[in-house]
């Protein structure tokens, strides 16, 4: 350069540019030369150099062409205002990457840049490319650095954004810290004060962060919700299985949701909600209830995922149906028909239940019987959209009859419930007992229930079917439209789901033409198995076509105990006729028949089947990938309980004017600090909730 001064000016005209976002072009190397005075081939071969150094942006040609000339007045006092230009004078020949420059402070003299040792205070020449290797050699010999590191074992970790996100959000996962943890106030200072480099995070970040790391699809379901404002609210819940093989279940949103509410509304509703959170890519499946409006939705979002990520066999199986919604409606026709006796049994709870002078001569009906009764506790009355809450109340009743039958003795306003009354409503309980044992079984949260799916679908149908030759009177009235509605629904399983079965190392082929078997003929028994088997290597295959199987269990291999999380002990009565070591095994043909020959795992309390397939993911790497995807979908909506049960809580007539931003804030980190566990009283706040919302056979 002719003028050094100008050459400074020069980069500090690009860099303006590129802070600013600033577009232009140059006409050509001439101009280039000219405007900023460059006279040397040297100088123009240098200032590209410049230009390719910086960040790449979309230049296109600008307005105006700055020009700098006659500048010489005025160079003094730019350099001397302007900070950055004294800076560029030492550093800007190349950017120093290296390390090795955090522990060097880099100062300006007479004679060029110098670098001066933080630890002993050594001096080096540091201008232009010189340097690096020099400030190497001397850290590594420098006896009060030595020291310092010795004394401070921490102090030569260099921060790094990247790794502290991702080792903030294993505590996040590992403790079950709040996502809000990231912005509170002394969790900052006291990492600023550990390391003042520190980047601010948000929740979103955190969050994003945690759905990106595991390599396993997504499965969401979705429920909308009316508050007792009268205001809809629509949440949106994700479902993984993680890389250390640990079921998670969290909302994502709980966001207000002004009508309409038709299947395209519903749909760039939910759109927008994963494009916030960048997991269109990864959803695998959604498990929504029977709303037309629903499947409308489900139809539009399904292409749309397909189209961002291609889905297994061109998403055959994105649609779940809710499993418990459909049991819901199935046993509510059934109670349709229920017997008078029932509603004279509800009349008499309600009667009990309705002042405390009687609650309190119920408790002394209880005491005088003695030992006639072992009941302690209350009578809990039901509420007519919630077919389970009957059964509660029923069984209830049962365990308490000889008192209830003393206080309506007691008391001349009630109807007596004769012994043939009391015989009918435990004709009734003993009928309801299985659905209710399934609905808890379907409902799980911490548990996969995909595998479980089949066999209670299938032990329902069979229970409807014997049904038409009990010998009550009353469960033959309910069973008939009850079997009607399973007809509707659950005539052809879902293959999806099906696979579980497959997939549990119990049960498997043998247990799936075993189930059959109580059913139909051979003949039939064949076909429903071979459809089921010959969709499942289909699956396989296209796992096998579109996946780097041996890249996705990097972190298979870690130690950890096993999650605890188990399946309720009533599941053992679903297959508690099977016996696996009476069964033919098959012959080996592939990957899915060599798993499928395996011996069968003895079924034991503890079994959890997401570490079994954890140690099997060596062996059979593409299966593995397949079952943290099929076993991680929820076959029904019921994780929507506990955040409408957190929305009926906070969002009450007495904090009715909360913002709906705060009311997403508190029931999204509550999910994730405590999961979804139901607390004492949400039974009746769910309750309040069903009844303002759509109602579920008007749905159907």
């Amino acid at each position: 350069f002719e003028n050094k001064k100008s050459a400074i000016l020069l980069r500090e005209f690009v860099q303006s540019c590129f802070t600013a976002s600033t577009l232009l072009t140059l006409s050509s190397e001439s101009s280039l030369c000219s405007t900023f005075r460059l006279s040397t081939s040297a100088g123009l071969s240098l200032c590209h150099s410049l230009f390719y150094s910086l960040p790449r942006r979309p230049w296109r040609p600008a307005s105006v062409f700055f020009e700098i000339r006659g500048m010489a007045d005025q160079d003094q006092k730019i350099l001397e205002s302007n900070e950055f230009a004294e800076k560029e004078k030492i550093v800007r020949g190349k950017k120093r990457t290296s390390a090795v420059w955090n522990h060097y402070d880099l100062i300006t003299k007479t004679d060029g840049a110098w670098a001066v040792c933080k630890y002993c205070k050594h001096e080096m020449r540091a201008h232009g490319h010189v340097g690096t290797t020099n400030a190497r050699r001397h850290t590594k010999k420098c006896d009060a650095y030595v020291k310092f590191v010795q004394t401070n074992p921490a102090s030569n970790v260099v921060y790094d954004h990247d790794t502290y996100v991702k080792m903030f959000a294993e505590s996040i996962i590992y403790h079950g810290y709040p996502l809000s943890m990231v912005e509170h106030i002394k969790t900052i200072d006291l990492h600023r004060y550990l390391d003042p480099n520190v980047k601010d995070i948000s929740r979103y970040t955190i969050t994003k962060y945690v759905m990106g790391e595991h390599e396993s699809r997504i499965c969401l379901t979705c429920d909308g919700w009316t508050a007792c404002t009268s205001r809809a609210y629509f949440a949106l819940l994700a479902h993984f299985i993680d890389n250390d093989w640990k079921l998670n279940a969290f909302v994502l949103n709980f966001h207000r949701f002004p009508p309409p509410h038709d299947g395209e509304s519903i749909f760039q509703f939910v759109k927008s909600l994963l494009n916030e959170w960048d997991i269109e890519k990864k959803v695998f499946s959604i498990t929504v209830d029977n709303a037309s409006a629903n499947d409308k939705m489900v139809e539009k979002l399904r292409k749309d995922v397909h189209s961002s990520s291609p889905l297994p066999l061109d998403g055959k199986y994105f649609h779940i149906r809710c499993a418990a919604h459909i049991l819901n409606l199935i046993v509510q026709k059934g109670l349709q028909m229920i017997d008078a006796s029932v509603k004279k049994l509800r009349e008499v709870v309600r009667f009990i239940d309705s002042s405390d002078a009687r609650l309190s001569a119920f408790d002394k009906a209880i005491l005088d019987c003695g030992d006639r009764t072992s009941f302690r506790g209350k009578l809990v009355l039901d509420v007519t959209t919630r077919w389970n809450s009957t059964y509660n109340m029923i069984r209830r009743a049962l365990d308490a009859k000889e008192a209830i039958d003393l206080f309506i003795l007691r008391e001349r306003e009630l109807e007596m419930i004769f012994d043939e009354e009391w015989e009918t409503i435990g004709n009734i309980c003993d009928f309801l007992e299985p659905f209710y044992d399934i609905t808890e079984l379907f409902s799980g949260t911490q548990y996969p229930t995909s595998n479980s799916y089949l066999a209670c679908v299938i032990n329902i149908e069979k229970l409807l079917y014997d049904s038409h030759k009990d010998p009550s009177n009353v469960v033959r009235r309910m069973a008939k439209p009850m079997w009607e509605k399973f007809d509707k629904y659950w005539s052809e399983h879902s293959l999806i789901l099906s696979f579980g079965l497959l997939l549990d190392p119990r049960y498997k082929m043998a247990c799936l033409n075993d189930l059959y078997s109580s059913l139909y003929v051979p003949v039939a028994v064949e076909g429903k198995v071979n459809e089921i088997h010959s969709a499942f290597v289909a699956l396989y295959e296209c796992y096998a076509k579109n996946s780097q199987a041996h890249m996705v269990m990097q972190h298979s291999v870690s130690d950890s105990g096993p999650s605890n999380l188990n399946r309720p002990f009533k599941a053992k009565k679903i297959l508690k006729n099977f016996n696996p070591h009476s069964c033919s095994s098959r012959t080996t043909k592939s990957d899915v028949d060599s798993y499928l020959n395996l011996p069968f795992v003895v079924d034991y309390d503890g079994f959890d089947i997401l570490e079994y397939w954890k140690a099997q993911s060596v062996s059979y790497p593409t299966l593995a990938l397949m079952a943290r995807d099929i076993l991680a979908i929820p076959i029904t909506s019921v994780a929507f309980e506990s955040a409408f049960s957190a929305g009926g809580r906070i969002l009450n007539k007495l904090r009715s004017s909360l913002l709906p931003k705060n009311v997403e804030i508190l029931v999204t980190t509550r999910s994730w600090l405590f999961g979804f566990k139901l607390e004492e009283n949400d039974e009746e706040v769910l309750s309040v909730a069903r009844e303002a919302t759509t109602d579920d056979v008007a749905n159907e």
